[in-house]
């Protein structure tokens, strides 16, 4: 008797959510664009099944919550615990205007693979038990776009899965990955002279904003090699703070290492009302053709992550793109 009850509750919940799906209007194509002139980039992420790109240029009032409001609007019962809800475009409210999306872009991975990629579905991360915040619009690549609107994934975004996306067929971008990262125990930074570089106390004067409450900065960070006025180079950036973000502030900047120096080429001193955060190199390239290349970062808050873009313009370095974060709402 149980276990007949037992079949007929789960062919209730089964009957249920297939009505749900029935309900829920398809997901239709994301029109393409022409080509843009200028050079257009975005970040995104490989999720194994398909390919996103982060687009919060489409976002209603460049306001991630809009979209979020627009995707629970058309799809109120999503059936995944965590997945993509891919949209009909057309019933959506999306900034048209903004729209960049040509036949072909260039997709560039961590490893400096190039692919060419379509992207034919615009999507927003649902489910019934998500805990986390993962932005708004994204452009979706995908074998096929399916009837279902919920597509679950077999990987969640994080800086391993990290990919560029450059508009249109372009030559392939010489990619660096860091190539140094502070050793740490007992969840310290080990600030070790032999590793740092030759200049590194100049530079913790520099970043030290006398604003800190707790005993204990460590100078700690990464180091990359990128295209800096014209030749290649290698960069450090340093945090002078305490790694944990509940601690203090959380200055850190970014250095160009010569003759046995350090000089400062962009320099974060967040107030001790922002959010604060721990910022890590991830990758250098060129995104927008100047022949300079940009530097990726990760911002690494306490429980959640962002990238940031920092770019050079007139002769000075500054940020340019902060994405989407991802973590606890």
């Amino acid at each position: 008797m149980r276990f007949s009850i037992a079949i007929l509750c789960f062919v209730t919940l089964v009957i249920r959510a297939s009505a749900q799906t029935d309900d829920a209007p398809s997901p239709t194509a994301v029109p393409f664009t022409p080509e843009p002139r200028q050079s257009q980039w975005r970040i995104g992420f490989n999720m194994g099944n398909v390919t996103i790109l982060e687009t919060p240029e489409l976002n209603p009032d460049n306001d991630f919550k809009a979209a979020v409001r627009e995707a629970e609007r058309l799809l109120p019962r999503p059936v995944l615990s965590f997945g993509l809800a891919l949209l009909p475009f057309m019933k959506v409210n999306v900034d048209t205007r903004q729209l960049v999306n040509p036949r072909q872009w260039t997709i560039l991975d961590l490893e400096g693979k190039s692919t060419a990629k379509s992207f034919q579905g615009i999507g927003i991360f649902m489910g019934t038990q998500m805990t986390s915040t993962e932005g708004g619009y994204h452009l979706v690549s995908m074998a096929s776009m399916p009837s279902d609107p919920f597509l679950g994934v077999r990987k969640e975004p994080f800086s391993g899965n990290l990919i560029f996306g450059i508009a249109g067929n372009v030559k392939t971008k010489h990619l660096r990955t860091k190539l140094f990262e502070t050793k740490w125990e007992n969840l310290l930074p080990v600030e070790d002279p032999a590793t740092l570089p030759a200049g590194y106390e100049a530079a913790k004067e520099l970043l030290d904003d006398k604003n800190s409450s707790p005993q204990q900065r460590f100078i700690y960070g990464t180091s990359i090699e990128a295209l800096v006025r014209g030749r290649v180079a290698k960069l450090w950036l340093l945090n002078y703070s305490h790694p944990d973000t509940t601690m203090g502030t959380h200055p850190w900047g970014i250095f160009l290492e010569q003759s046995g120096r350090l000089e400062p080429l962009y320099i974060n001193k967040p107030s001790v009302s922002d959010e604060q955060y721990v910022a890590y190199f991830v990758a250098s390239l060129d995104l927008d053709g100047d022949s300079t290349d940009e530097l990726v970062l990760e911002a690494s808050y306490r429980l959640g992550t962002a990238f940031k873009v920092i770019s050079a313009s007139g002769g000075n370095y500054r940020e340019t793109y902060t994405s989407y974060y991802r973590g606890p709402a």
